[in-house]
């Protein structure tokens, strides 16, 4: 009996010895459960390319591909001005014009008489919903009554019209041939010749070479004046050279002409503050002598306006250009023609300019028959414009006496219309 009790006590120990192993071993796999579980966590299970394997359904999840929205083009703003009109003047212009709802507008509508008699016409803008601001301009008369439409001019490019001070047209535009579309660079003026408004040439030729241009430096030059302060004379604004026929003609004789300011002298006519129009003498003090002699013009012939170059000719009637003749309509190339008195193989150059100055052609250097003598030259020359109908240009025939005709002494400017 004692025998069976130890045998019982010694089993049920080895038992409770068991037990505690098998509690401690599960409690340990439990923990290396709960520590792969965590670790899962951290590490993701790599992504997978290609073609998932059959053999059970799998659901692929395809991304929403992003679209970029598509850019809504913003319309610029084009605000209806009205100037110069009878406020009982009552035109729905966009109507009467026929424009189209985000295509174009009518922007700016200037009243004047352009036909002369007190009578009143008006000059309607229409401007495009285009990034090159693409214009067509319109002129309508009987505006008592039924508008009826006299002239128009269309696609003109970053376009611009307006009435002129003595009651002209003016126009402006890009020239389609630049290879960079920028400012407005061709310029025209249309007057009334008692039936239409025809293209006619505005007579200046320095510094500018278009009415436009000339009313638009008037203008800013009267802003200026306007702006000072008061006690401060006109001397004082940013162009006042365009105040003083001397300095006009001196910034022609460098500019245009490439004279050193050292090598020529300057002489104004006497009594010349109270001249509408003055010949000034400009005397070539460098090598070979010469001069010029221009005839200036206030703008419109008003005291208080800006000085115009009309007129450029030799300084003692040596070097002239015969043809081509003062407002002449030319086409590519021109038969050019003219006299200078030699001093050497070299006579001059003939230069063909447009309105901005552009050198647009160039004979290159003419050669004299002779040596010595008054001698006559004709010469074919070509110029490129780039853009369609008649523009208003110069040209410019410089003789030189040191027989190279990047060296002149004598010049004479025609002002001409250039077609293309």
């Amino acid at each position: 009996m004692k025998v069976q009790l130890m045998v019982r006590r010694q089993w049920r120990q080895h038992l409770q010895h068991l037990d505690l192993l098998h509690i401690g071993v599960v409690l340990l796999l439990c923990i290396l459960v709960l520590l792969l579980s965590a670790c899962s966590s951290f590490f993701q299970a790599p992504a997978q390319s290609g073609t998932p394997e059959t053999g059970g359904t799998v659901e692929v999840s395809t991304p929403t591909p992003l679209v970029s929205p598509t850019a809504t083009a913003v319309l610029p703003t084009i605000t209806l001005q009205v100037v110069g009109c009878p406020s009982t003047l009552a035109v729905n212009w966009d109507k009467l014009v026929g424009t189209h709802a985000n295509v174009n507008k009518v922007q700016k509508v200037i009243c004047g008489s352009l036909e002369g008699f007190g009578t009143l016409q008006a000059v309607v803008n229409v401007r495009y919903y285009s990034p090159d601001a693409k214009l067509d301009c319109f002129v309508y008369d009987n505006l008592a009554g039924t508008p009826s439409q006299r002239f128009k001019v269309t696609g003109l490019l970053n376009g611009d019209a307006s009435i002129s001070s003595v009651g002209t047209l003016m126009t402006a535009e890009v020239n389609p041939g630049d290879a960079i579309q920028g400012s407005p660079d061709i310029f025209k003026e249309y007057q009334w010749n008692g039936s239409a408004l025809a293209q006619v040439p505005y007579p200046a030729i320095y510094p500018d070479v278009t009415r436009y241009q000339a009313e638009g430096a008037q203008a800013l030059v009267s802003a200026e004046i306007a702006a000072l302060p008061p006690g401060v004379s006109q001397g004082q604004i940013r162009d006042a050279w365009r105040l003083a026929a001397g300095t006009v003609v001196s910034h022609l004789a460098q500019s245009i002409f490439h004279w050193q300011a050292a090598n020529y002298v300057v002489t104004l006519p006497a009594h010349a503050a109270q001249l509408t129009i003055l010949p000034i003498v400009v005397t070539n003090l460098g090598p070979g002598g010469g001069g010029f002699v221009a005839t200036v013009h206030h703008l419109n012939d008003v005291l208080t306006n800006i000085f115009e170059v009309y007129a450029v000719s030799s300084i003692n009637g040596n070097s002239t250009l015969n043809s081509p003749s003062i407002y002449a309509g030319l086409t590519s190339p021109v038969k050019v023609s003219g006299a200078s008195v030699a001093s050497g193989n070299i006579l001059g150059q003939v230069v063909f300019y447009d309105d901005m100055y552009t050198n647009v052609g160039n004979s290159g250097p003419i050669r004299s028959a002779a040596s010595t003598g008054y001698i006559a030259f004709t010469n074919s020359v070509s110029f490129n414009l780039g853009a369609h109908g008649l523009e208003e240009g110069v040209v410019a025939f410089y003789a030189t006496s040191q027989n190279n005709a990047d060296l002149s002494n004598q010049v004479v400017m025609v002002k001409v219309f250039l077609g293309a």
